[in-house]
């Protein structure tokens, strides 16, 4: 049967377990506003009974482990949501600046300078003058202001890329440092869980985890060791247990970005791997930023390279077919972009014709204005007050012309019939139509994003009411378990007593 002194050691681990219950709460309590931390818990278990005549009688209580109060789910779900977020927040803020870029108040900007230039050819057209030489030079002067704009919006353009390519190679120097610490967590792990779960440790683990999805998609798988392996898209472990890959930020002179050869391309160096994973690299703030500079910004500048060489095409070929007043030969009015090998890079070489430009030794008497040559003297140009040309010229204001597109090559352009100043209303259109859908995606993905958040601190966050509920039943069960010990004490005493 059972004795006095089994109730006595029944009574100690009360006690034991209920201290240890107590210990736990008060970590709790501690770290509330710790973040990333997960809510503890002491598992118990009854020990072993102990058999006799009258049957199997309870022998008290035993703490198994504390354990993190944790639901995996939602852990994986918030790691997803808070890559997606990263990724739509570089995208929302990139579109920002591009449209900032752009955009313009009335009268000002590309699209303020495209209308001034086609109002300076209304004014030619109706100029009183026979020699024309103050709409002339206005017209020039118009002209020049188009071509300062499409030089800075596409300069603009292009330092958002070199930000981009900058804030690349310093993404990839932080996602190396959290796998690093990863890797290292790892290892602590697999040897402090040789005698219990380690918390905390996991506890910093996730918080890393989290940082890491920030700047990179990544997904996870946990071994019976507690070791975590971390991938990126394509299956690339970037942590494999205790061994974590690098990323290396790479200009490759015989491997260049199709863009711009100074850019870097991201390559895998890990598992006796070394290539470009630039394309393997999505979500999370380095996947937009690659993303960002590859197609967004390199996409709004190509854009700009078609609007800007139709414009130079199409006003040239007009313009080649009218007199000015100095001879009857045909001339450009802005620089023939014509023999490139692409329409790439149009907006950065776009400019006024050597012919008609004055800094550059032209005249503007070389704009062709006439429609037919001097019919007094015969020629060699067109009488002086003849403007007819130049309601041709005006036709591409608001005419239809077939437009270039990215990738085209001269000469055979693919993209819709449509006026100059629609193409160009259209490509600054989509601009902020972009910046607003990102705005709204971003706004919609920090609801879920936060409603995920709310999930995971109901499963895993403190509750201070809860922890102070929970130690009122601890010291009640403490003071249950010492008069149960101050019982068996009397008990003893009284039985020497008697002795």
């Amino acid at each position: 049967m059972a004795g006095l002194f089994d109730t006595l050691g029944t009574a100690t681990r009360g006690l034991a377990v209920v201290q240890s219950g107590i210990a736990t709460t008060g970590h709790n309590i501690a770290n509330a506003d710790t973040e990333g931390y997960s809510r503890q818990r002491s598992v118990l278990q009854t020990t072993l009974p102990q058999q006799t005549n009258a049957g199997w009688i309870g022998t008290g209580v035993e703490q198994v482990s504390v354990e993190r109060v944790v639901d995996r789910f939602v852990g994986d779900r918030l790691i997803r949501e808070t890559s997606r977020q990263a990724t739509l927040d570089t995208q929302a803020s990139i579109y920002r600046q591009m449209e900032s870029v752009v955009s313009s108040t009335e009268g000002e900007g590309l699209a303020g300078d495209l209308t001034k230039f086609f109002d300076a050819l209304d004014d030619l057209s109706n100029a009183s003058d026979p020699g024309q030489s103050a709409t002339r030079t206005t017209l020039i002067a118009s002209a020049g202001s188009l071509v300062d704009s499409i030089h800075r919006y596409d300069e603009q353009l292009r330092g958002l890329q070199r930000d981009a390519d900058r804030g690349i190679a310093g993404l990839v120097g932080e996602v190396n440092a959290i796998s690093r610490e990863i890797a290292a967590l790892n290892q602590k792990i697999a040897a402090a869980e040789v005698s219990g779960p380690a918390n905390d440790l996991r506890d910093q683990r996730d918080q890393l985890v989290l940082s890491l999805a920030e700047k990179v998609d990544v997904t996870l798988v946990t071994d019976n060791q507690g070791m975590l392996s971390v991938r990126i898209s394509g299956g690339l472990p970037l942590v494999d247990k205790d061994i974590a890959a690098t990323l290396e930020a790479v200009v490759d002179p015989s491997n260049p970005n199709p863009f711009d050869p100074s850019f870097s391309k991201v390559y895998y160096n890990g598992a006796g791997n070394y290539f470009d994973a630039s394309a393997l690299l999505r979500g999370g703030e380095l996947g937009g930023l690659i993303e960002a500079r590859d197609n967004t910004l390199a996409g709004a500048i190509r854009e700009l390279d078609a609007f800007a060489f139709t414009l130079a095409e199409r006003f040239n070929a007009v313009h080649r077919g009218g007199f000015g007043l100095v001879d009857g030969n045909a001339h450009d009015f802005f620089e023939d972009l014509t023999g490139q090998p692409s329409i790439d890079d149009a907006a950065r070489n776009f400019g006024l014709a050597a012919d008609v430009d004055p800094s550059q030794g032209g005249t503007a008497q070389n704009i062709a204005a006439g429609a037919q040559l001097d019919p007094v003297t015969g020629g060699p140009g067109a009488a002086p007050g003849d403007t007819a040309w130049v309601e041709r010229l005006k036709d591409l204001r608001k005419g239809g012309v077939t437009t270039y597109l990215a990738g085209d090559v001269p000469g055979t352009p693919t993209g819709t019939t449509s006026s100059l100043v629609n193409t160009l209303g259209k490509w600054i259109g989509d601009i902020g139509e972009g910046a607003r859908t990102a705005e709204r995606s971003l706004a919609q993905q920090d609801s879920v994003l936060t409603a995920v958040k709310n999930r995971r601190d109901e499963v895993s966050g403190v509750s201070i009411d809860e922890e102070v509920s929970e130690l009122v039943k601890l010291q009640a069960s403490f003071q249950a378990n010492a008069k149960v010990l101050s019982t068996i004490s009397k008990m003893l005493d009284d039985l020497f007593a008697a002795l």
